[in-house]
């Protein structure tokens, strides 16, 4: 029997690859979306979803559905150093930063809108064995037998790509520490909400604490390699747990397996490989610390959506599309990878007891945001983060 012919096969259902789908089926374009798992999953995630990801996802249609799965917005970031906390925001009347979601209603509520759609065909629960080359085509045979032709082939499977890796497409690693993750979620109920996200830092390790819904907390731990085997001690995760839950004014217990993920942050691919586009962590993991992955994933699919509509719509040729899809990528991951990286400058400096003080009280937050949320913005958001990134570098070396 002949594999069924789609325009683009897409492997990888979470947050960036459900929302390409998404794009590609509301524009008419017939679509394979394959994941080896079934959704709804749990998946390892600080869980907290920026305004910028958000107003994406709002503008194909999806708020009202969002907003029922119940998350809780938060207005501002409180960084806990010791007995003492800072709050961050933007100005004196704070404006919505985000919402915390369980990642799971998140993926689950995207990959169903996406298999909604008429022209495009879901084959969750099922692995990639293996992708060839049939004619100009990829041949795409999965676990349980199916087969997929695609014009159009797209990876985002994640930073531990097996895909990519089979396909050759080069990687790099990056020159710096390796980070390990281990989440926790805690259902009980709030003694007041307090619309912030609190992170705690600690030697070695941040402490991230984000209200998930009014009976949730969703607790993740972010850790280099020297580190891990510390905090992989049940009394320190309990010891941890209980001051998340006190500093978030929250009162529960743990429920379900902790998630252990790891390493992140330390592979590069490139945007687009002959006739393949990468998405999200496929192509670049970021540091967790700033919590920008999902914003980063769901932005690049909107460029990917942008590419493909311009080859197999509108007549631009491939070279021309696919080059500008990762010139735009590039420009768009330099922003947030600046911002990601003053994060980390900041928070695990040797003189963070110093600088966050001093920094919280400033409108540094403001200005950072602003660029961020302008798409126009790129280079005053770099001429923002890369020179004070370079300062703290400096400073806390």
């Amino acid at each position: 029997m002949k594999a069924p012919l789609f325009d683009v096969a897409i492997v990888g259902a979470s947050v960036s690859g459900a929302s390409l789908a998404i794009r590609l089926g509301q524009q008419g374009l017939t679509t394979a979306l394959i994941d080896k798992q079934s959704f709804p999953r749990r998946k390892a995630c600080g869980e907290g979803i920026s305004d910028i990801a958000l107003n994406s996802l709002y503008q194909l249609g999806l708020e009202e559905e969002i907003l029922k799965l119940g998350g809780q917005p938060f207005f501002s970031f409180r960084l806990g150093l010791e007995k003492r906390s800072f709050e961050f925001a933007s100005g004196h009347h704070p404006t919505l930063k985000g919402i915390g979601i369980p990642r799971y209603r998140l993926d689950k509520l995207l990959t169903d809108h996406a298999s909604a759609l008429p022209s495009v065909d879901p084959f969750l629960g099922s692995s990639v064995t293996d992708i060839v080359m049939e004619g100009s085509n990829y041949l795409i045979n999965l676990a349980d037998g199916s087969q997929i032709s695609a014009r159009y082939l797209v990876l985002a499977d994640g930073t531990n790509s097996v895909n990519a890796a089979k396909l050759g497409i080069p990687k790099t690693t990056k020159k710096k520490l390796p980070l390990w993750g281990i989440n926790f979620v805690l259902e009980g109920k709030y003694k007041k909400t307090t619309g912030e996200v609190l992170i705690l830092l600690k030697d070695g390790f941040e402490v991230y604490c984000t209200p998930v819904s009014d009976t949730t907390l969703n607790v993740a731990m972010l850790a280099r390699k020297e580190r891990v085997a510390h905090l992989q001690d049940e009394s320190v995760q309990q010891q941890l747990l209980r001051e998340a839950a006190e500093k978030s004014s929250f009162r529960g217990e743990v429920t379900g397996s902790p998630l252990v993920v790891g390493p992140v942050g330390v592979t590069k691919r490139p945007y687009s490989y002959r006739s393949i586009l990468l998405l999200g962590d496929t192509t670049e993991s970021l540091d967790p610390i700033a919590g920008m992955g999902i914003t980063h994933g769901v932005m690049m699919s909107e460029h990917a959506a942008t590419a493909l509509v311009a080859i197999l719509q509108n007549g631009v040729s491939e070279d021309e599309a696919l080059k500008t899809y990762a010139a735009n990528c590039k420009e768009m991951s330099r922003v947030y990878r600046g911002f990601t990286q003053l994060t980390a400058s900041l928070l695990r400096s040797r003189l963070r007891k110093l600088l966050i003080p001093v920094l919280s009280g400033t409108r540094l937050p403001f200005l950072i945001n602003n660029a961020l949320r302008c798409q126009s913005a790129s280079a005053s958001a770099s001429i923002i983060c890369l020179p004070f990134t370079k300062f703290l570098q400096i400073i806390g070396s």
